[in-house]
């Protein structure tokens, strides 16, 4: 059915691309570099784009048999209409591979509009972009240690590349990929730590190598969630600090208290019943944190 097919299309974690992107176009207009049809274009671009890596990461856990296994949670575990066969893998895939060409054409488009030196950037993006859509859930993750700081940094690449198409330019660029994409990124990165843990038996029987398979301890996962926020608030208050950014950024402390939920809830990790709880604190700690970040630089 087509609600089937627009359930599966349409995730909630496609608000992280969205949410990120945001962050990218606020600050070009905080900068008053704003090309705002150019913004939003890139914006769709990149939940496009976001849609297809989706649908092939569903497509690859079904087909190598991992969503078979693992438990089925509102966050984790891989896609339930797959599974019940009420979406089809050869249906997924061709969105898919639609999904790839429309953000493809899309990033064509924007070329037409951008300076010389800034095609360049675009077309590498439209490159990386594409390795990570194709080759993430069969291969880089299977690198031990790389998924969750990879999928952080190409979050906040996503940031930067919108900044750039929607300022046209580079001026200021580089501090706000350490000082703000960076801390936007990292979210999506905490994200997957409290997401994998009830998918950890089936992911290292198929190969899977994430943080959480390689650590084995929960008290040590918890303790890497931290770390990550550790990176992410440092890189903030040193962009504060040295002027780069105002000092609305503070509010990004609001989340402190989520935080300390969710790394309890990591290092206690029981099941998967019990921690649903601490899964959907997670996703809406990391929702709001990068909302705030948007917030921040207009308020």
């Amino acid at each position: 059915m087509l609600k089937d097919y627009l359930i599966e299309v349409f995730e909630p974690s496609l608000l992280f691309g969205l949410l990120c992107s945001a962050v990218g176009l606020f600050a070009a207009i905080y900068f008053k570099m704003i090309n705002l049809y150019l913004g939003l274009i890139a914006i769709f671009g990149v939940i496009i784009l976001q849609i297809a890596v989706n649908l092939i990461d569903d497509y690859v856990d079904y087909k190598i048999g991992i969503d078979k296994e693992t438990t089925k949670t509102k966050f984790s575990g891989g896609s339930i209409l797959v599974t019940s066969n009420k979406v089809t893998t050869k249906n997924i895939i061709i969105i898919a591979v639609f999904a790839i060409l429309v953000a493809g054409l899309l990033g064509i488009y924007i070329i037409g509009f951008l300076s010389s030196f800034v095609i360049n950037f675009i077309i590498l993006s439209m490159i990386f972009g594409l390795i990570a859509t194709v080759f993430y859930a069969r291969y880089l993750t299977h690198v031990p240690f790389f998924s969750e700081p990879f999928v952080s940094l190409s979050f906040a690449y996503v940031g930067l590349a919108v900044f750039v198409v929607a300022s046209n330019n580079f001026l200021n660029a580089l501090g706000l990929f350490f000082f703000v994409f960076i801390p936007s990124g990292i979210q999506v990165g905490v994200a997957m730590i409290a997401n994998e843990l009830p998918d950890k038996k089936a992911d290292k029987k198929y190969g899977r190598r994430n943080t959480v398979i390689m650590l084995s301890d929960n008290k040590k996962s918890g303790l890497l969630y931290l770390l990550y926020y550790v990176i992410a608030y440092f890189l903030i208050f040193a962009g504060i600090f040295i002027g780069f950014l105002p000092i609305t950024f503070l509010i990004t402390l609001i989340v402190l208290p989520g935080i300390y939920k969710v790394w309890k809830g990591i290092s206690n990790y029981k099941n998967p019943k019990t921690h649903e709880k601490t899964m959907g604190i997670n996703t809406f700690t990391a929702f709001l944190l990068i909302a705030l970040l948007s917030l921040a630089f207009i308020i």
